[in-house]
């Protein structure tokens, strides 16, 4: 009788006391050739079983026919061997006990939906005793925390992967061999690498929240190219949340960045926020550090690894020359990072060396003795001792002692117990410099690129960490029901308003005969706009009216617009007007709302008004968002240099536009799926103090199987 077994799990995986290589050889050219070796090579202190139908021993050990051969519990076993035979495999080692099975062999649902089917039988007959897949098509696990290696990748062969204290979990393996190898040339360590493969059990998210718990790990790093599945995005988000709440930074490189945009759809929203956006925007509101650059993320990583929870906002540039500093200031200028000047203190012990020099970025060549070298070691102290700097940067380009250099601004890093990026521009005249910068440990690249990029990734993820999780505002209304389908613009206004978020005084007009009665309740200047559930952009048809001063105007402006959208939307169907007062503002937003699929509620905010879609100037967040996340948002747009006001133009009231963001986001959050889009086109914001009004709007709602939705009504706790 089969007794089922627990589920293992990703940490029985990382610690096996006994392992299996099916498909072993001693042929260093067949993958269970150099897994084998490997293993041996790496001095796994545990049983070590090669299977193989050919010998009976292999490489010294004793070789079995098959894994039920083997008369001693096996926990992991790693298979490279035709596909046609990993079935029966699978099979064999569920039925003995095994707690988890690598598969290295590929063509399952890389290759079409005939191995896509045998993959999810794999693990059916795996997970119905208890036994866990990694892979297929992946290359295992090194695990230099616990001593041990299954892996094929011909990087391992003689070497080995320098033991730290950064996880690294990746779907390629041959990006994960190719981190593995270059990390080992800059002193970097990990305490666990993993890969993935087509995750058809065990996921990107599954070990991740073993790097979570372990507590060899202190930084998460992946290479990540999809999430499989729908629950997938509920499980990226929840690993993620736990490694921020945990202050393990998450670093990842995320391939098939450049896919194209969203189709055109209901609203801009939908049309402005495509899936990579949300990804992207899913990442940064949970502290994940996007890098395009491996080694970049590598660089970073091994920073914050020797400085855990260390924060970077400040940055101090430095360089032997008046080149470098202007290269580095410029970089990091293009990336938004402060040069913040010294304090005082500091300020007059630096102008001692340097009388006439700027002081950050600050050229050591520029000593006003000639003495630079000899202040190398100082100047890296003493900016680092200030309270203004988090992280210095040294540009080292070529100069007469390169490797004296490298050397001093080293002891000068050592002495401050703060991190330092160094790049070194030279070619072979700075393998002196590398190699003793690698000897103290300290960071380093060849690159300006390279150390931009992870400068910019501390500062972000310091950045998102200093945000706390949205709490619900008090007296805002709570989700009950909503009616399904397309809301036209009065009805979004009202469950605007029921939100908190200000709109414009407004009425429904059926027809023109009805204008001059209607405008009795309102204050002139009038807006007129056309109410057509068939026209989505009313501008263009020329659909709206503004600055109507009298009710004569009005029923003028009505005659001429149903003559223009007789003419170039002949085949609308009009059902009235909404006569408006006429708001007025500083500035033109976008606020949009929608439902991604994978990652949940969003919030998008954007320049606004008719020229939305082609300025393209939007944020993305996963809702809710608090008011002062809403604030970092707003100060991300292209357009946010005009918030304090600029060219005789008043400053605008930021905090009633985040505040306005962040009553939308938690519309958001409370319509979940029901609430598919939401567009204000334009929120417009008034100068400080003034407030701000949504001034048009419209949403699609999800329709439910009883007809009557499921989000929200107008109900005030």
């Amino acid at each position: 009788m089969n007794v089922r077994r627990p589920m293992a799990t990703v940490a029985e995986l990382m610690r096996p006391r006994s392992v299996a290589i099916v498909g072993a050889s001693e042929d260093p050219g067949k993958f269970g050739g150099r897994i084998l070796r490997t293993l041996l090579e790496q001095g796994f202190p545990g049983d070590i079983h090669p299977i193989s139908s050919a010998r009976r021993e292999v490489l010294g050990r004793r070789a079995w026919p098959s894994v039920a051969d083997v008369p001693a519990p096996v926990d992991l076993a790693i298979m490279a061997i035709p596909r046609e035979h990993v079935a029966g495999v699978v099979g064999q080692c569920a039925e003995a006990g095994v707690r988890g099975a690598i598969i290295v062999t590929s063509r399952f649902s890389d290759a079409g939906d005939e191995g896509a089917a045998l993959e999810r039988e794999l693990v059916a007959t795996a997970n119905a005793h208890g036994m866990r897949i990694l892979g297929p098509n992946c290359i295992g696990i090194v695990s230099p925390a616990n001593g041990f290696a299954l892996c094929p990748s011909p990087v391992l062969l003689g070497r080995r992967v320098l033991e730290g204290h950064i996880g690294l979990v990746s779907q390629s393996g041959a990006i994960m061999g190719t981190l593995m190898d270059r990390a080992r040339s800059g002193g970097i360590g990990f305490s666990h690498c993993v890969s993935v493969g087509n995750q058809a059990d065990i996921d990107v998210c599954e070990v991740v929240e073993f790097f979570v718990e372990d507590e060899a790990t202190r930084v998460i790093c992946s290479y990540l190219e999809g999430l499989r599945g729908l629950r997938a995005g509920t499980a990226f988000l929840a690993a993620a949340e736990r490694a921020q709440r945990a202050g393990k930074p998450w670093l990842m490189v995320k391939a098939g960045r450049t896919e194209a945009g969203a189709a055109a759809a209901f609203s801009h929203t939908a049309s402005l926020a495509g899936s990579q956006a949300a990804f992207e925007a899913a990442c940064r509101e949970r502290g994940i550090v996007l890098l395009d650059d491996p080694e970049a993320m590598m660089l970073l990583a091994a920073g914050m690894s020797r400085f855990p929870a260390r924060k970077v906002d400040g940055v101090a540039l430095l360089s032997p020359s008046g080149g470098g500093c202007a290269l580095g200031a410029d970089r990091l200028s293009d990336i938004g990072v402060p040069l913040p000047a010294p304090s005082a203190s500091t300020a007059g012990t630096l102008r001692t060396m340097y009388p006439t020099a700027l002081l950050n970025p600050i050229d050591i060549g520029a000593a006003n003795d000639g003495a630079a070298m000899s202040y190398t070691t100082r100047t890296h102290e003493l900016l680092l001792a200030d309270e203004a700097i988090d992280l210095a940067f040294t540009v080292i380009t070529a100069a007469p002692d390169i490797t004296r250099f490298a050397k001093m601004a080293a002891e000068g890093v050592e002495k401050s117990g703060k991190p330092a990026i160094m790049a070194l521009l030279p070619g072979e005249a700075a393998e002196g410099a590398r190699q003793a910068l690698l000897q103290r440990g300290i960071l380093h690249t060849q690159t300006l690129d390279t150390a931009i990029r992870a400068i910019r990734g501390w500062r972000e993820w310091s950045a998102a960490m200093r945000f706390a999780p949205a709490a619900r505002p008090p007296q805002l209304m709570r989700r009950t029901a909503l009616p399904s389908g397309a809301l036209g613009e009065q009805e979004t206004k009202q469950l605007l308003a029921a939100y908190g978020i200000p709109v414009n005084r407004s009425v429904f007009v059926a027809g023109a005969a009805g204008l001059r009665q209607a405008a009795d309740g309102l204050a002139p200047p009038y807006v007129l706009k056309i109410v057509s559930a068939d026209i989505v952009h009313k501008s263009d048809v020329g659909g709206v009216a503004v600055g109507l001063g009298s009710v004569g105007e009005l029923e003028s402006a009505a005659r001429t617009m149903l003559e223009r959208i007789a003419a170039g939307a002949p085949g609308a169907r009009i059902q009235g007007f909404s006569l408006q007062e006429q708001a007025s503002g500083e500035l033109e937003l976008l606020l949009g709302a929608k439902h991604d699929e994978v990652f949940g509620p969003m919030i998008l905010i954007g320049a606004g008004g008719i020229y939305a879609e082609s300025l393209a100037d939007t944020v993305l967040a996963t809702a809710p968002v608090s008011e002062a996340r809403a604030r970092g948002m707003l100060s991300r747009l292209r357009i946010a240099g005009r918030f304090p006001g600029t060219r005789g133009r008043p400053a605008v009231d930021v905090a009633a536009a985040a505040q306005a963001v962040s009553r939308l986001s938690w519309l958001a959050a409370d319509g979940g799926a029901s609430l598919r889009e939401l567009d204000i086109n334009p929120l417009l914001v008034g100068r400080a103090g003034a407030g701000c009004v949504a001034v048009d709007a419209r949403a699609l709602l999800a329709a439910s199987s009883n007809g009557a939705g499921s989000a929200i009504r107008e109900e005030v706790q």
